[in-house]
C-alpha cells in the first residue's frame, strides 16, 4: 500500500514539474531555460508537448526532476556558512549557474 502511495506521489511531482517548466517557458523563455538549464531544442520540444504526453510522460516511472548541483560539497558549503550570511543567495546562484 505504501509503495502505491510513493508511485502516485512520484508521479504527480512529475507532473507539476512538467507543466511548471511549460508555464516557465511560456512567461519568460530566456528566464526558464537558463534557470532549468534547458536546451533551445529542449525547450522547444517541452514547450510542443500536449497534455496527454505530459501527462504519459510523467507516468512512466522515470523521474524527470534531477538536483542540478552536481558538487554535494560546495551545496554543503553555502548552506552551512554562517560567516558570509548576506552573500549566500549569490553563492548559490553562482553555483546553480556552474553545473550543467
Amino acid at each position: 500500500m505504501e509503495t502505491t502511495k510513493t508511485i502516485e506521489e512520484f508521479q504527480e511531482l512529475n507532473l507539476a514539474y512538467l507543466l511548471l517548466i511549460q508555464k516557465m517557458l511560456s512567461e519568460d523563455r530566456d528566464s526558464a531555460m537558463f534557470r532549468l538549464k534547458l536546451s533551445n531544442e529542449m525547450a522547444d520540444l517541452i514547450s510542443s508537448m500536449s497534455v496527454r504526453e505530459i501527462t504519459w510522460l510523467a507516468t512512466q516511472g522515470q523521474f524527470v526532476l534531477r538536483p542540478c548541483a552536481d558538487n554535494a560539497e560546495q551545496l554543503a558549503h553555502i548552506l552551512r556558512s554562517k560567516r558570509e550570511t548576506g552573500l549566500t543567495h549569490t553563492h548559490l546562484a553562482m553555483l546553480m549557474a556552474s553545473t550543467r
